[in-house]
């Protein structure tokens, strides 16, 4: 089964190709970890709510759901534009449940654009890929080993999903050098394809992964 990532924020403009001595996309200044924590506790209190709670009530049995929220920059806001199911291990048609449930939560929410971070002002779109459990742990507690298993595939079973990492296109320190495509839990880039050894074509986006893990609120690694 192919494994797929679990949260995740992008962020796209033209594509463009990252070429031996050209100045690569941008990226975090700090790596993603002011942005972890600043969209996690967004996600937190804007859209894991009780109106979450209460629509994700109609999902039966376990599993897990992997989830894209695209919002579109508007001025100096990030403002929600849709939800997509991107993997799940829930029962025929629960995948579009769980997906109207998000963006019912998430319909109208917004967030600031960071001015100070050069990805997010250079970009127009930026991607949340979020993994959920069915069901959702009860307010107060949280995760049972379980369910993180299901999201960040360490039981080794069938009915995971896993959140894929980002990508970005860095210089080659062996040979034949030039550039390379790396996987990474944050960067601009989601998607990176090695075209030849000095060039790398990529979408840049800020990428960032995670899951919901109860008491913990949304936890971004």
């Amino acid at each position: 089964m192919r494994r797929i990532g679990t949260v995740v924020l992008a962020v796209s403009l033209a594509m463009a190709a990252c070429r031996t001595g050209q100045a690569p996309p941008p990226t975090f200044s700090d790596g993603g970890a002011g942005a972890k924590n600043r969209i996690g506790r967004y996600l937190l209190d804007n859209v894991v709510t009780s109106k979450l709670r209460s629509c994700w009530g109609q999902l039966t049995g376990e599993g897990a759901v992997a989830m894209d929220l695209t919002y579109r920059k508007s001025d100096t806001y990030w403002v929600f534009e849709n939800a997509k199911v991107t993997k799940s291990t829930l029962a025929r048609g629960h995948d579009v449940i769980a997906q109207r449930c998000i963006e019912e939560s998430a319909r109208a929410t917004m967030f600031p654009v960071d001015a100070k971070e050069a990805l997010e002002t250079a970009a127009r779109e930026f991607i949340v890929r979020l993994a959920f459990s069915v069901p959702l742990p009860a307010e107060g507690t949280q995760l049972t080993s379980g369910q993180i298993a299901r999201m960040i595939g360490s039981g080794g079973g069938a009915g995971e999903i896993t959140v894929s990492g980002c990508s970005d296109c860095v210089p080659r320190t062996e040979y034949p050098y030039g550039v390379k495509c790396v996987s990474k839990s944050s960067g601009s880039n989601v998607d990176c394809e090695e075209i030849s050894s000095n060039v790398c074509a990529t979408t840049p986006r800020a990428c960032l992964r995670g899951l919901f893990g109860g008491t913990s609120g949304v936890i971004i690694y």
